[in-house]
């Protein structure tokens, strides 16, 4: 009930619909916290790219300024617990070194690329695993940046073994994936993560990574399957293969960050972009002018049932993990729209 007062709410509201204007809104309200986090790090690395397609240096500027103690070393990017979650927050340093050449963000990035390396590749794709479809984003997506800057082999390795591995055990033969093997449902959220782990290591990597016809057939599958469950206003579901579940903001927002990418880079046909269109509709009139969200799936860990997955709350309002996402699709339509 809450989530659907939210949305009325912002249903109410003067919603800017331009990509741009509303990405303007994101990057100068989120992320609130500014801890060592994947979701913060996506802000801060939308703002960048924000800076970069505008030529207004104020995006990255705030960014910047949020990771500030992290690169004057003030705060540690590696602490304990060690999560993946938390250190996947080293994409933002990546994403600094290549917008200024930064040797310093480069060497943050590495070292957290290189933390989250297994001891032992032939017994484990990653340290720190969940064995959640979220592995395949948030070490995709450190391994893929620090890679691509440093062209050093073993990245683009790691993250072939990675993806490969994960898409054995979790992808369906219909090309959806399941969260986990103990989550065996097609949750909204953790297919964004499969998404955008598959997006970030073919745009990132080099023509030659040896992985890339694997990687590129199971994206392409992923895609495929995912438009054929696009709901009828264009949003995507808390679990995506089930009609009574609700629209999810966050996996709507990934696939669509995930699918611009695609047919921009040419890995989609053009017939992606009404799919895309439609999906951009839904999800700005669930972003207010302020950048408050709605219907965005709070945390959440593998669960055995389906039940587990639909009762999970959705939230309204000021959201850091809905804000970043809807940086992040906000960046990607537009560059495919120019």
């Amino acid at each position: 009930m809450s989530a659907l007062v939210g949305l009325l709410a912002l249903a109410q509201a003067p919603t800017p619909r331009r990509p741009l204007d509303v990405a303007r809104v994101l990057a100068m309200r989120y992320p609130a916290a500014h801890t060592m986090s994947y979701i913060p790090a996506l802000s801060w690395a939308g703002a960048m790219r924000l800076s970069a397609l505008t030529g207004d240096p104020q995006f990255a500027v705030k960014a910047r300024t949020d990771m500030a103690p992290f690169l004057s070393g003030t705060t540690p990017t590696i602490a304990e617990p060690y999560l993946l979650t938390s250190l996947a927050g080293h994409l933002a340093f990546a994403e600094l070194a290549a917008k200024d050449n930064d040797s310093a963000a480069l060497e943050l990035a590495r070292k957290g690329a290189d933390f989250i390396m297994p001891n032992d590749a032939a017994k484990e794709t990653v340290r720190f695993p969940r064995q959640w479809t979220d592995d395949m984003f948030m070490a995709s997506a450190v391994w893929s940046r620090v890679g691509a800057q440093t062209k050093d082999d073993r990245y683009g390795a790691a993250v072939g073994r990675l993806l490969t591995s994960y898409s054995e055990k979790l992808q369906r033969p219909d090309g959806l994936f399941i969260h986990a093997v103990e989550g065996p449902h097609a949750w909204g959220r953790g297919n964004g993560f499969a998404a955008l782990g598959l997006a970030d290591a073919l745009a990132l990597l080099p023509a030659s990574w040896p992985h890339r016809a694997n990687a590129l057939e199971i994206y392409r599958r992923h895609m495929n399957a995912l438009r054929k469950h696009q709901a009828e206003d264009g949003m995507w579901r808390q679990v995506v293969d089930e009609p009574t579940s609700y629209r999810e903001f966050t996996v709507t927002a990934m696939t669509i960050a995930a699918m611009s990418r695609g047919v921009r880079l040419g890995w989609l046909e053009r017939s992606f972009v009404s799919a895309i269109d439609r999906a951009w509709e839904a999800l700005s009139t669930r972003i207010g002018a302020d950048g408050s969200v709605a219907d965005v799936c709070s945390g959440t860990a593998a669960g055995a049932t389906k039940d587990y997955y639909l009762n999970r709350p959705a939230v309204s309002g000021g959201d850091d993990r809905g804000g970043a996402m809807a940086l992040l699709a906000s960046i990607e339509i537009e560059e495919l729209r120019r």
